[in-house]
């Protein structure tokens, strides 16, 4: 069996799909297969992994008329056959111990994942303040199980896959896939992924490099009807999760993520009247403190 799998999405990035395809190229790791997935490109990305595709043999090539990122992630899932699971995105790029030091980690603890940070970036300028570095809250190499794993995340949570490598048999087992036709679809993945995970461990290195462009999907999307929409579909969908959630810690939390959610849409149901009246003032305090202080 291969070690990990890696499903990587294209669509567009031919500025980009090198760097990303060479940083898996050079791991030191080398027990893994890529399932690229090209998600109907028209800019060369194409051209560019047929001559990958001819060059490497653990790279396989699927191609599809374009349907989004997370019927390309569901594909690649579909296909692969690794022990565990990497959601690359393919404008991005990875450091070259990555795998090496999630896998030590991940078979030594037999965990349901490990997470790691990112240094997001971009070749316009300074991006800020990091909401992908997790190092004030979770503390590296230790072991965490569920309900405390949940506690923390209610001071610092990153949604993105790309921080996550999964052992595959927690998704295959527990029937977990992308909703297709979303943006934000990690909003929902990440806490069905964490609802049913045991032995999770967090690894304080930015292995995973973020790649800030106007051009993503996101950056195109952002906070535009589509965004919002989608945002509201999850929200009704985490409302579901915690209505089936048996265990406590993990009812608190998917009503915690809707509530966050239901703040930036203001999407008005399933969520009880008061419970709304609440996160709506909550929501106007937010935007008057905003208006202070532009004043």
């Amino acid at each position: 069996m291969t070690s990990i799998s890696v499903i990587l999405p294209v669509y567009n990035v031919a500025n980009y799909l090198e760097q990303c395809l060479n940083s898996l190229l050079s791991q030191t790791f080398q027990d893994f297969e890529i399932i690229v997935v090209d998600d109907g490109s028209t800019d060369g990305s194409s051209d560019i992994l047929a001559v990958y595709n001819q060059m490497i043999p653990k790279l396989h090539l699927y191609t599809q008329e374009n349907a989004g990122l997370s019927a390309a992630r569901n594909i690649g899932l579909q296909q692969a056959t690794g022990k565990y699971i990497y959601f690359l995105d393919s404008d991005d790029y990875l450091e070259l111990d990555t795998f090496e030091k999630c896998m030590q980690l991940a078979e030594s603890y037999q965990l349901d994942f490990v997470k790691f940070d990112a240094q997001p970036f971009s070749e316009t300028g300074q991006v800020g303040w990091n909401r992908y570095d997790s190092k004030a809250v979770l503390e590296p190499r230790r072991l965490y199980q569920l309900d405390e794993w949940l506690e923390k995340q209610y001071q610092h949570y990153n949604s993105p896959v790309w921080l996550f490598l999964i052992r595959h048999s927690v998704i295959r087992e527990n029937g977990l896939a992308f909703q297709e036709g979303l943006l934000h679809e990690d909003e929902l993945f990440t806490p069905q992924l964490f609802a049913v995970s045991k032995r999770m461990m967090y690894l304080d290195k930015a292995f995973f490099n973020r790649r800030y462009r106007r051009d993503s999907i996101m950056g195109q999307a952002g906070q535009g009807n589509a965004s919002r929409r989608s945002k509201q579909w999850i929200v009704l969908e985490l409302h579901e999760e915690a209505k089936r959630a048996t265990e406590k810690s993990v009812r608190r939390f998917m009503l915690h993520r809707r509530d966050v959610l239901y703040m930036e849409t203001q999407c008005g149901h399933p969520i009880p009247l008061k419970r709304r009246w609440l996160l709506d003032l909550r929501v106007y305090l937010r935007q008057l403190k905003q208006r202070l202080r532009r004043m």
